[in-house]
């Protein structure tokens, strides 16, 4: 057994890989694996070039975590090229669960195309979505070496239409009090566009709700949310989220107490409300095959049935309708973690700080989680004493993006009173450059409970959901990880000039868009449509896609093709579920392109269409101090509206510049933008 054997894998899969090279030792082959040659100081690219020109078989581990590594691509297309070349050289592939076209990044469409293309046609050994490394897997591999496959052809990439998951079926468990069965979801189980619409969570509220022009406003100051106008208005703006990440994503993920406590989604499992059976049906459907994944985040919440009332449910009569739901429907299921008992401390310590509920006990519980003595405690009792009254402003009313224009309120207020060092020249915010101060008491114990507050609960346990920073809105959360991302870099004007220059030539795009007519408008769906247009080819092609973008090469570059042709996917997706249903309404609609200019918490929305030009200032946006974030946001409004009406638009907002901290320039580059798209564009300010 004279081979040489490469083995090319993620290090995202180096149990499974580690588990081939012990296998292919023990049989006596000479097997060369990064993580066991390379001694530190050590090239490892050329090491690694060297050890795979020198093998006589790769052995290529795919899964969805090598398909998006660019250096595995480079190795497993050198393989391919001389397995051409070289009659004796042979490549075997070993798939972990699924994988999907749209999942392959080399940065090199054509080296990519050319892969899947080998994929579709060379025989494979296939192991289960965790890599497992069994009797019958090692079996197989041997098979391989010695020429005798087990499969007849190679990867059906067209079975991923019928399936939601990556990485293969989650684990099913019986639950004996639903007597029904349910499946347990881990992270790694998640597609690469998977939301988490935390709008539909009833802590959110939406920004024109409390606007100082708003006419709920004083209706919510004197009632909160018993108003029935608010209730209303809250309806309507959880349903559109719910709808917009149903229809641009593969899945999304719903808290159990959102699912309990929403009027808007109790509609779709509870008699008492005006909900057709149909779309009961079609909310069961998408709870069924995993597009739904129901989170559950208590203690004592194992399994999507509840056994007990839950202290936070607000809607009692909704707890047996949703039982009911869960004895007939085997649905998806996550958790922060369902190999380990759930720490309480920790628990408690994020749910308090998330709400900045400070009392007594909760103080008590934060200084035991933290270890104080009884002298560190008093002391730790008056600094938070201290931050309850600079937090006076009702904790709903803040958490909706207005967080930021609340003077003395911001996390960098907070970092500055409580945690780090005079802000310098070099680094002018102390979140991102968190210089501690030892001066002040507490200030590593104080950044947890801030960073905890100002940043989702439940995000960083999981790989693939959306991320929410504090200077975005709650709206547009549900999209975050569709935004077309390029990266962290310094970005002159010349850039910019050209990626808008480049986008605006192509005026096809707007007699595309037309063809949607008034399916324009959220309004016009309901959740039955929305499951018939999640069934149509146009859409998968149209996921598939979005995912594509969504996870290449993070560096900076545009190409407007791209987006050209998810819109064309997205509109095809929408009119070929228009022809199912034999809807044949229509009105008028003019399509407005719209760049959302984000710089730190001001934003600009720059308006360009055939017929309107025109700038909308948003109030104080020429105030902005040396902000050092930077995003440039693509959506498409309507241009007959007034208001644009880009919050009621189907179409996702699309970012195609992100420049997260080496932005510098402030408001005189802010300044410079705003000149250049008035020049090309012809735009009319509007103040």
């Amino acid at each position: 057994m004279g081979r040489k054997i490469f083995i090319s894998y993620s290090h995202q899969d180096h149990v499974c890989a580690q588990g081939i090279a012990r296998f292919l030792l023990r049989q006596n082959y000479d097997v060369w694996i990064d993580v066991e040659r390379i001694v530190s100081g050590q090239k490892w690219a050329a090491d690694i070039n060297e050890a795979l020109q020198t093998a006589d078989t790769v052995f290529a581990v795919i899964s969805k975590n090598s398909v998006r590594r660019t250096e595995v691509l480079r190795e497993i297309s050198e393989a391919i090229k001389r397995s051409e070349e070289e009659e004796d050289f042979r490549i075997i592939f070993v798939v972990i669960g699924n994988v999907h076209p749209s999942w392959f990044v080399s940065g090199d469409r054509e080296v990519e195309e050319k892969i899947i293309q080998y994929l579709e046609a060379v025989q494979f050994v296939q192991l289960d979505a965790r890599g497992t490394i069994s009797i019958a897997s090692m079996q197989n591999i041997l098979r391989a070496l010695n020429g005798k496959m087990i499969y007849s052809g190679g990867i059906d990439f067209s079975k991923s239409s019928d399936y939601i998951y990556e990485a293969g079926m989650p684990e099913k468990v019986y639950d004996n009090a639903a007597e029904n069965s349910f499946y347990r979801v881990h992270s790694s189980d998640l597609a690469p566009s998977t939301a988490f619409p935390f709008a539909l969570d009833n802590q959110w509220l939406p920004d024109e709700i409390i606007s100082s022009d708003s006419e709920l406003r004083g209706q919510f100051l004197k009632y909160g949310f018993e108003s029935e106008n608010v209730q209303k208005h809250l309806e309507k703006f959880q349903m559109k989220n719910l709808y917009l990440s149903l229809m641009h994503t593969r899945q999304i993920i719903l808290n159990r107490a959102s699912i309990l406590n929403s009027r808007s989604l109790q509609g779709f499992y509870c008699d008492d409300h005006g909900y057709e059976d149909k779309e009961k049906e079609a909310f069961a459907s998408l709870l069924q095959n995993g597009s739904i994944i129901v989170f559950l985040y208590g203690d004592n919440e194992l399994t999507p049935y509840i056994s007990k009332l839950p202290q936070y449910s607000t809607m009692r009569h909704s707890v047996e309708a949703w039982n009911d739901l869960c004895t007939h429907v085997s649905m998806y299921c996550i958790r922060e973690n369902w190999e380990t008992p759930v720490d309480r401390h920790k628990q408690e310590f994020v749910k308090h700080c998330t709400t900045l509920a400070f009392n007594t006990e909760t103080n008590e519980m934060l200084a035991e989680c933290f270890g104080f003595d009884t002298a560190e405690k008093q002391e730790f009792y008056t600094i938070l004493k201290e931050i309850e009254m600079t937090v006076f402003l009702q904790t709903h009313i803040i958490g909706t993006g207005h967080r930021s224009t609340v003077e003395g309120y911001s996390r960098s207020s907070f970092y500055k009173s409580f945690i780090v060092t005079e802000k310098s020249k070099e680094h002018p915010d102390p979140v991102l450059n968190c210089i501690f101060d030892e001066n002040k008491p507490f200030h590593e114990e104080l950044k947890k409970i801030i960073d905890v507050y100002y940043n989702s609960i439940f995000t960083n346990y999981f790989n693939c959901t959306a991320q929410i920073p504090s200077n975005i809105r709650p709206e547009d959360t549900f999209i975050h990880q569709l935004y077309l991302k390029h990266g962290i870099k310094e970005v002159g004007p010349d850039e910019l000039e050209y990626a808008f220059s480049e986008f605006f030539k192509n005026q096809s795009i707007f007699q595309t868009i037309r063809e949607i007519g008034d399916d324009f408008y959220i309004d016009e769906w309901d959740m039955e449509r929305i499951v018939a247009y999640r069934k149509g080819l146009h859409w998968r092609e149209y996921i598939e896609l979005m995912e594509y973008i969504t996870n290449r090469s993070t560096y900076w570059e545009v190409d407007f093709s791209e987006i050209e042709k998810l819109i064309e996917l997205f509109v095809n997706s929408v009119k070929e579920c228009k022809n199912m249903h034999s809807d044949t309404k229509e009105c008028t609609f003019t399509p407005a392109y719209t760049f959302r200019i984000c710089i730190g918490s001001k934003v600009l929305d720059v308006v360009c269409n055939e017929r309107v030009r025109k700038l909308k200032t948003y109030p104080g946006i020429f105030f902005a101090k040396n902000q050092n974030s930077m995003t440039i946001q693509f959506m498409i409004g309507d241009s007959t509206s007034q208001k644009n009406r880009i919050s009621d638009s189907i179409f996702p907002p699309l970012k195609i510049f992100d420049g997260k901290t080496n932005f510098m320039g402030g408001n005189a580059y802010f300044e410079e933008i705003s000149n250049f798209l008035t020049d090309q564009c012809g735009f009319m300010w509007i103040y």
